[in-house]
């Protein structure tokens, strides 16, 4: 199958569709390392365009500023399809690559509660490349290639206590998370991960101070690790959360709920913040 032409092909029913012709861009520009001063080389910028063929199907591009010196600007290009089919609800979400005309993407149907994900790609050994089977609280996903399954499992063992276990026939994995509801203010997540010689064990506490702020400390038992986040909300939608790690880097993000706004980040090495990178982002409607 030429999966070029079947895109370009959905690209060209824009023109034919009953409706007007309204992308959305999604834009982001940045620039790395502006400690060593501002140049070319350094700048960063990713731009998707998006739109709606009909009420079922729309379609797009992404564009990334350094692929433009290899040649090809364009990324990939996309097609987001929902439809009705034998009593539930499909929805594609396909990418094919301009390097290597690779399709991938993941194809979804909802039923009455179970939810079947299969993950495609075109260039792989199997097209299928896993299935997911999702109902209730439990998941089972099967590895085509190498006939593996995973299992996830859920279950509230009190009105305050979460358990969450996933298990990997693959890597001979588990992991085990436990979130925890302490009071009003104060959540606690533990993760274990069994491994031959340690648990793989880290504590997660979530304290709210007060109606704008929320400190997020993390440890991880082995390492002996400890990283903070505080998160507060600002005014209009926005909130702005500082990630700190005394062993590699703090970040500084300011978020917004409306995609139309301004959003922002700047991360970098703990000790030299002169050589952080910036990133700034906003949706564009026409």
């Amino acid at each position: 199958m030429n999966f070029r032409a079947v895109l370009v092909a959905l690209a060209l029913g824009v023109a034919s569709a009953n409706r007007d012709f309204r992308p959305t861009a999604s834009v982001s520009v940045g620039h790395r390392n502006i400690g060593s001063g501002l140049s070319a080389d350094g700048i960063t910028g990713d731009l998707q365009l998006e739109s709606e063929v009909s009420d079922e199907l729309k379609v797009g591009l992404e564009y990334d500023h350094e692929q433009a010196n290899s040649g090809n600007p364009i990324k990939s290009v996309f097609a987001r399809l929902s439809q009705k089919m034998a009593g539930g609800d499909v929805d594609a979400d396909l990418h094919m690559s301009m390097g290597d005309n690779q399709l991938a993407g993941d194809v979804t149907y909802n039923r009455n509660g179970n939810q079947v994900v299969a993950h495609v790609n075109s260039n792989a050994d199997n097209v299928v490349e896993r299935v997911e089977l999702t109902r209730g609280a439990f998941k089972g996903t099967y590895h085509t290639d190498s006939r593996n399954m995973d299992l996830e499992a859920n279950a509230d063992l009190d009105d305050d206590t979460n358990l969450l276990v996933k298990m990997s026939q693959g890597d001979s994995s588990a992991h085990l998370e436990i979130n925890h509801h302490l009071d009003a203010d104060t959540d606690v997540q533990v993760n274990m991960q069994p491994g031959a010689d340690n648990l793989g064990a880290s504590v997660e506490v979530t304290r709210r101070l007060d109606a704008d702020n929320t400190v997020k400390p993390r440890f991880d038992i082995n390492s002996k690790r400890l990283t903070c986040a505080w998160v507060r909300k600002l005014d209009a939608g926005r909130t702005a959360t500082v990630n700190v790690d005394p062993d590699n880097s703090v970040d500084i993000e300011v978020a917004s709920d409306n995609k139309a706004d301004w959003s922002g980040k700047i991360s970098a090495p703990w000790g030299n913040p002169g050589d952080a990178d910036v990133k700034v982002s906003r949706q564009f409607s026409f």
